[in-house]
Protein backbone atom coordinates (compact mmCIF):
# COMPACT_ATOMS: atom_id res chain seq x y z
CA UNK A 1 0.00 0.00 0.00
CA UNK A 2 1.05 3.46 -0.56
CA UNK A 3 0.59 6.07 2.02
CA UNK A 4 1.65 9.66 0.80
CA UNK A 5 -0.42 11.28 -2.43
CA UNK A 6 2.84 11.62 -4.32
CA UNK A 7 2.84 7.91 -4.13
CA UNK A 8 -0.81 7.26 -5.34
CA UNK A 9 -0.14 9.54 -8.21
CA UNK A 10 2.69 7.95 -9.28
CA UNK A 11 0.76 4.69 -9.39
CA UNK A 12 -2.12 5.99 -10.94
CA UNK A 13 0.64 7.71 -13.61
CA UNK A 14 1.60 4.33 -14.71
CA UNK A 15 -2.17 2.96 -14.68
CA UNK A 16 -2.91 5.76 -17.29
CA UNK A 17 0.56 5.37 -19.09
CA UNK A 18 -0.71 2.00 -19.87
CA UNK A 19 -3.90 2.87 -21.41
CA UNK A 20 -2.33 5.89 -23.29
CA UNK A 21 -3.79 8.37 -21.12
CA UNK A 22 -1.25 11.10 -20.05
CA UNK A 23 -1.85 12.47 -16.38
CA UNK A 24 -0.31 16.54 -16.20
CA UNK A 25 -0.76 18.00 -12.65
CA UNK A 26 -0.19 21.80 -12.19
CA UNK A 27 3.07 22.58 -10.90
CA UNK A 28 1.75 25.08 -8.06
CA UNK A 29 -0.60 21.84 -7.46
CA UNK A 30 1.01 19.70 -4.55
CA UNK A 31 -0.71 17.10 -2.06
CA UNK A 32 0.17 17.96 1.33
CA UNK A 33 -1.19 15.20 3.44
CA UNK A 34 -3.07 11.81 2.95
CA UNK A 35 -6.36 13.88 1.49
CA UNK A 36 -5.93 16.38 -0.90
CA UNK A 37 -8.57 18.14 -2.56
CA UNK A 38 -8.49 21.06 -5.27
CA UNK A 39 -5.55 19.98 -7.26
CA UNK A 40 -5.51 21.12 -10.77
CA UNK A 41 -4.60 18.78 -13.50
CA UNK A 42 -5.87 17.74 -17.23
CA UNK A 43 -5.92 14.25 -18.88
CA UNK A 44 -5.15 13.69 -22.67
CA UNK A 45 -5.53 10.90 -24.90
CA UNK A 46 -4.36 11.45 -28.13
CA UNK A 47 -5.80 14.95 -29.30
CA UNK A 48 -8.35 14.93 -26.50
CA UNK A 49 -7.91 16.75 -23.59
CA UNK A 50 -9.45 17.56 -20.26
CA UNK A 51 -9.04 19.73 -17.28
CA UNK A 52 -9.78 18.01 -13.69
CA UNK A 53 -9.75 19.13 -10.11
CA UNK A 54 -8.09 16.08 -8.62
CA UNK A 55 -9.24 14.84 -4.95
CA UNK A 56 -6.14 12.23 -3.38
CA UNK A 57 -7.41 10.28 -0.74
CA UNK A 58 -5.80 6.91 1.16
CA UNK A 59 -9.34 5.30 0.26
CA UNK A 60 -12.51 6.54 -1.10
CA UNK A 61 -16.22 6.62 -0.31
CA UNK A 62 -18.60 8.53 -1.95
CA UNK A 63 -19.71 9.49 1.47
CA UNK A 64 -16.40 11.08 2.61
CA UNK A 65 -16.33 12.83 -0.94
CA UNK A 66 -19.73 14.23 0.10
CA UNK A 67 -17.81 16.53 2.21
CA UNK A 68 -16.07 17.59 -0.55
CA UNK A 69 -17.59 18.24 -3.39
CA UNK A 70 -18.22 21.96 -4.23
CA UNK A 71 -21.09 24.18 -6.35
CA UNK A 72 -18.66 26.26 -7.30
CA UNK A 73 -15.90 23.27 -9.05
CA UNK A 74 -15.48 25.07 -12.85
CA UNK A 75 -13.61 21.42 -13.60
CA UNK A 76 -15.33 17.66 -12.68
CA UNK A 77 -13.50 15.92 -9.94
CA UNK A 78 -11.14 13.16 -10.67
CA UNK A 79 -11.08 10.93 -7.11
CA UNK A 80 -7.54 9.62 -6.83
CA UNK A 81 -7.03 6.36 -4.57
CA UNK A 82 -4.57 3.58 -3.75
CA UNK A 83 -7.61 1.17 -3.96
CA UNK A 84 -10.96 1.15 -4.35
CA UNK A 85 -13.40 -1.33 -2.97
CA UNK A 86 -16.25 -3.19 -5.52
CA UNK A 87 -19.03 -1.53 -3.81
CA UNK A 88 -17.35 1.94 -3.47
CA UNK A 89 -16.65 1.86 -7.35
CA UNK A 90 -20.04 0.83 -8.23
CA UNK A 91 -21.81 3.37 -6.05
CA UNK A 92 -19.44 6.51 -7.57
CA UNK A 93 -20.06 5.49 -11.00
CA UNK A 94 -23.78 6.00 -10.27
CA UNK A 95 -23.44 9.12 -9.01
CA UNK A 96 -21.35 9.32 -12.09
CA UNK A 97 -18.29 10.34 -10.27
CA UNK A 98 -15.08 9.99 -12.33
CA UNK A 99 -12.22 7.73 -10.29
CA UNK A 100 -8.73 5.55 -10.70
CA UNK A 101 -6.87 3.84 -8.23
CA UNK A 102 -3.09 2.25 -8.03
CA UNK A 103 -4.72 -1.10 -9.61
CA UNK A 104 -6.02 0.80 -12.40
CA UNK A 105 -9.92 0.00 -11.67
CA UNK A 106 -11.34 3.58 -13.45
CA UNK A 107 -14.44 5.26 -14.76
CA UNK A 108 -13.07 8.38 -16.41
CA UNK A 109 -14.83 10.09 -19.53
CA UNK A 110 -14.08 13.35 -21.21
CA UNK A 111 -14.91 14.32 -25.06
CA UNK A 112 -15.46 11.27 -26.46
CA UNK A 113 -13.36 8.84 -24.52
CA UNK A 114 -14.48 6.81 -22.36
CA UNK A 115 -12.60 4.18 -19.65
CA UNK A 116 -13.91 1.58 -17.71
CA UNK A 117 -11.65 -0.91 -15.76
CA UNK A 118 -13.33 -2.98 -12.90
CA UNK A 119 -12.15 -6.00 -11.59
CA UNK A 120 -9.03 -5.58 -10.71
CA UNK A 121 -7.55 -6.72 -7.01
CA UNK A 122 -4.14 -7.31 -7.83
CA UNK A 123 -4.35 -11.32 -7.62
CA UNK A 124 -5.57 -11.44 -11.36
CA UNK A 125 -6.88 -10.25 -14.41
CA UNK A 126 -9.67 -7.87 -14.19
CA UNK A 127 -13.39 -8.80 -15.14
CA UNK A 128 -13.75 -5.83 -17.62
CA UNK A 129 -11.78 -3.01 -19.04
CA UNK A 130 -11.90 -1.37 -21.63
CA UNK A 131 -10.60 2.33 -23.04
CA UNK A 132 -12.05 4.05 -26.04
CA UNK A 133 -15.24 5.98 -27.87
CA UNK A 134 -18.68 4.50 -26.80
CA UNK A 135 -21.57 5.46 -25.63
CA UNK A 136 -21.69 7.21 -22.17
CA UNK A 137 -23.63 4.57 -19.16
CA UNK A 138 -26.55 6.04 -17.09
CA UNK A 139 -26.04 8.13 -14.41
CA UNK A 140 -28.11 7.05 -11.58
CA UNK A 141 -28.24 11.05 -10.50
CA UNK A 142 -28.52 12.52 -13.57
CA UNK A 143 -31.02 15.91 -13.24
CA UNK A 144 -33.85 14.47 -14.37
CA UNK A 145 -33.12 11.15 -12.23
CA UNK A 146 -32.00 13.58 -9.38
CA UNK A 147 -35.83 14.99 -8.87
CA UNK A 148 -37.23 11.95 -8.65
CA UNK A 149 -34.98 10.65 -5.98
CA UNK A 150 -35.47 13.60 -3.89
CA UNK A 151 -39.17 13.73 -4.46
CA UNK A 152 -38.79 9.72 -2.85
CA UNK A 153 -36.15 10.51 -0.15
CA UNK A 154 -38.71 13.45 1.26
CA UNK A 155 -41.84 11.25 1.00
CA UNK A 156 -41.17 7.66 1.19
CA UNK A 157 -44.79 6.77 0.82
CA UNK A 158 -44.43 7.88 -2.78
CA UNK A 159 -42.74 4.77 -3.91
CA UNK A 160 -45.78 2.90 -2.49
CA UNK A 161 -48.46 5.20 -4.82
CA UNK A 162 -46.63 4.80 -8.33
CA UNK A 163 -45.76 6.51 -11.12
CA UNK A 164 -47.57 9.28 -11.75
CA UNK A 165 -47.76 10.77 -8.40
CA UNK A 166 -43.91 10.59 -8.32
CA UNK A 167 -43.25 12.38 -11.56
CA UNK A 168 -45.96 15.10 -10.53
CA UNK A 169 -43.93 15.58 -6.79
CA UNK A 170 -40.47 15.23 -8.61
CA UNK A 171 -41.59 17.91 -11.52
CA UNK A 172 -40.79 15.14 -14.03
CA UNK A 173 -42.66 13.14 -17.21
CA UNK A 174 -44.10 9.78 -16.26
CA UNK A 175 -41.53 8.47 -18.45
CA UNK A 176 -38.52 10.51 -16.98
CA UNK A 177 -39.82 9.30 -13.62
CA UNK A 178 -40.18 5.63 -14.92
CA UNK A 179 -36.40 5.34 -16.20
CA UNK A 180 -35.66 6.77 -12.83
CA UNK A 181 -36.94 4.00 -11.02
CA UNK A 182 -36.04 1.58 -13.05
CA UNK A 183 -31.97 2.98 -11.87
CA UNK A 184 -33.46 2.96 -8.63
CA UNK A 185 -34.62 -0.78 -8.96
CA UNK A 186 -31.15 -1.62 -10.76
CA UNK A 187 -29.17 -0.44 -7.58
CA UNK A 188 -31.09 -2.12 -5.15
CA UNK A 189 -32.68 0.97 -3.58
CA UNK A 190 -36.30 0.07 -4.81
CA UNK A 191 -37.93 -3.39 -4.09
CA UNK A 192 -39.42 -4.70 -7.32
CA UNK A 193 -42.42 -6.53 -5.99
CA UNK A 194 -43.28 -3.64 -3.43
CA UNK A 195 -41.79 -0.43 -4.34
CA UNK A 196 -40.71 -0.51 -0.42
CA UNK A 197 -37.40 1.54 -0.50
CA UNK A 198 -34.26 0.50 1.01
CA UNK A 199 -30.87 1.67 2.13
CA UNK A 200 -32.11 5.18 2.90
CA UNK A 201 -29.14 7.34 4.30
CA UNK A 202 -27.29 5.52 1.45
CA UNK A 203 -28.95 6.49 -1.28
CA UNK A 204 -29.30 10.35 0.59
CA UNK A 205 -25.41 10.29 1.00
CA UNK A 206 -25.04 9.29 -2.85
CA UNK A 207 -27.87 11.80 -4.05
CA UNK A 208 -26.48 14.88 -1.90
CA UNK A 209 -22.78 13.88 -3.18
CA UNK A 210 -23.57 13.99 -6.89
CA UNK A 211 -25.99 16.86 -6.15
CA UNK A 212 -24.06 20.32 -6.47
CA UNK A 213 -22.27 19.24 -9.84
CA UNK A 214 -25.56 17.85 -11.51
CA UNK A 215 -29.08 18.83 -10.65
CA UNK A 216 -28.09 22.32 -8.62
CA UNK A 217 -26.36 23.53 -11.68
CA UNK A 218 -29.49 23.00 -13.86
CA UNK A 219 -31.57 24.40 -11.50
CA UNK A 220 -29.68 27.62 -10.69
CA UNK A 221 -31.23 31.06 -11.71
CA UNK A 222 -28.71 34.01 -10.71
CA UNK A 223 -26.18 34.78 -7.81
CA UNK A 224 -26.27 38.17 -6.70
CA UNK A 225 -23.98 39.62 -3.80
CA UNK A 226 -26.59 41.21 -0.53
CA UNK A 227 -26.71 42.29 2.49
CA UNK A 228 -27.73 39.47 4.57
CA UNK A 229 -28.50 41.06 7.58
CA UNK A 230 -31.55 42.06 6.15
CA UNK A 231 -34.91 39.91 5.84
CA UNK A 232 -35.65 39.03 2.23
CA UNK A 233 -38.31 41.36 0.94
CA UNK A 234 -41.09 39.88 -1.66
CA UNK A 235 -42.29 42.01 -4.84
CA UNK A 236 -45.89 40.74 -3.78
CA UNK A 237 -47.98 38.72 -1.55
CA UNK A 238 -48.05 35.66 -3.15
CA UNK A 239 -44.60 35.49 -3.58
CA UNK A 240 -42.93 32.38 -2.30
CA UNK A 241 -39.22 31.76 -1.48
CA UNK A 242 -38.14 28.58 -0.76
CA UNK A 243 -35.31 28.93 2.08
CA UNK A 244 -32.18 25.79 1.68
CA UNK A 245 -28.40 25.66 3.25
CA UNK A 246 -27.25 27.98 6.40
CA UNK A 247 -30.41 30.06 5.10
CA UNK A 248 -32.98 27.55 6.04
CA UNK A 249 -35.31 28.34 9.05
CA UNK A 250 -34.65 25.82 11.82
CA UNK A 251 -30.82 25.67 10.90
CA UNK A 252 -30.22 27.30 13.53
CA UNK A 253 -27.23 30.01 12.16
CA UNK A 254 -26.82 32.94 13.79
CA UNK A 255 -25.16 34.74 10.98
CA UNK A 256 -25.50 32.95 7.41
CA UNK A 257 -22.80 33.56 5.33
CA UNK A 258 -25.32 32.83 2.19
CA UNK A 259 -28.41 32.69 1.15
CA UNK A 260 -29.98 30.00 -0.76
CA UNK A 261 -33.66 29.91 -2.20
CA UNK A 262 -35.76 28.41 -4.46
CA UNK A 263 -38.19 30.00 -6.36
CA UNK A 264 -41.43 28.95 -8.61
CA UNK A 265 -39.97 31.85 -10.98
CA UNK A 266 -37.33 34.78 -10.73
CA UNK A 267 -39.00 38.08 -10.62
CA UNK A 268 -36.60 40.81 -11.74
CA UNK A 269 -37.72 43.07 -9.56
CA UNK A 270 -36.14 40.66 -6.67
CA UNK A 271 -32.89 41.71 -6.47
CA UNK A 272 -33.65 45.16 -7.08
CA UNK A 273 -35.93 45.88 -4.03
CA UNK A 274 -33.36 43.14 -1.65
CA UNK A 275 -30.37 45.20 -3.35
CA UNK A 276 -28.31 42.13 -4.46
CA UNK A 277 -25.83 43.29 -6.86
CA UNK A 278 -25.06 41.24 -9.92
CA UNK A 279 -21.67 42.81 -10.15
CA UNK A 280 -18.36 40.69 -10.93
CA UNK A 281 -16.54 42.51 -8.53
CA UNK A 282 -18.25 41.22 -5.85
CA UNK A 283 -18.23 37.59 -4.37
CA UNK A 284 -21.56 36.07 -4.74
CA UNK A 285 -23.60 35.37 -1.51
CA UNK A 286 -27.19 35.13 -2.67
CA UNK A 287 -27.60 32.05 -4.68
CA UNK A 288 -31.39 31.76 -6.46
CA UNK A 289 -32.42 28.31 -8.01
CA UNK A 290 -35.49 26.89 -9.78
CA UNK A 291 -38.18 25.22 -7.45
CA UNK A 292 -38.92 21.72 -8.97
CA UNK A 293 -40.28 20.06 -6.69
CA UNK A 294 -44.77 20.00 -5.97
CA UNK A 295 -45.45 18.73 -2.50
CA UNK A 296 -47.80 16.17 -1.82
CA UNK A 297 -49.55 17.50 1.17
CA UNK A 298 -49.20 21.28 0.54
CA UNK A 299 -48.32 23.42 3.21
CA UNK A 300 -46.72 26.78 4.17
CA UNK A 301 -43.61 25.44 4.23
CA UNK A 302 -40.50 28.21 4.27
CA UNK A 303 -38.05 25.57 3.37
CA UNK A 304 -37.33 23.69 0.52
CA UNK A 305 -37.33 19.80 1.30
CA UNK A 306 -35.29 18.68 3.66
CA UNK A 307 -32.91 16.38 1.83
CA UNK A 308 -32.29 19.51 -0.25
CA UNK A 309 -31.14 21.74 2.89
CA UNK A 310 -28.54 18.91 3.90
CA UNK A 311 -27.15 18.73 0.20
CA UNK A 312 -26.44 22.63 0.53
CA UNK A 313 -25.11 22.43 3.31
CA UNK A 314 -23.03 19.28 2.82
CA UNK A 315 -21.72 21.49 -0.29
CA UNK A 316 -20.52 24.84 1.51
CA UNK A 317 -17.18 22.42 2.26
CA UNK A 318 -17.58 24.53 5.74
CA UNK A 319 -16.56 22.00 8.80
CA UNK A 320 -19.06 24.00 11.12
CA UNK A 321 -21.80 23.51 8.44
CA UNK A 322 -21.04 19.71 8.13
CA UNK A 323 -21.66 19.88 11.89
CA UNK A 324 -24.71 21.47 11.14
CA UNK A 325 -25.48 19.12 8.39
CA UNK A 326 -25.13 16.08 10.30
CA UNK A 327 -28.02 17.54 13.27
CA UNK A 328 -30.16 18.82 10.46
CA UNK A 329 -29.82 15.40 8.83
CA UNK A 330 -30.51 13.75 11.97
CA UNK A 331 -33.51 15.28 13.53
CA UNK A 332 -35.45 15.42 9.84
CA UNK A 333 -34.80 11.97 9.26
CA UNK A 334 -36.34 10.63 12.96
CA UNK A 335 -39.32 13.22 11.93
CA UNK A 336 -39.54 11.36 9.01
CA UNK A 337 -38.91 8.00 10.94
CA UNK A 338 -36.40 7.20 8.21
Amino acid sequence: MTDAPTGILALVRERLAELGITLTVEPTSKPASDSQTGMAASLSFKETEARYIVTVKARATLTSLARGTSPQATHPTLVVTDRISPRSATALRQAGVQFIDGLGNAHIRFGDVLIEVHGRTGDGPPHGTGIGRQPRPANMFSPRRAQVTLALLTWPELAGEGVRPIAHAAGVSVGQAHEALAQLRSAGFLASSSGELHRLDELLDFWSAAYPAGLARRLELARYHGDLSKPVQRTHAEQRFFFSGESAKGADIARPATLTIYVDALDPRTPVINRWSASPDHVPNVFVRQKFWHDPHPQDAPNAPWPLVYADLMAAGDARLIEVAKTWRARSARSDQM
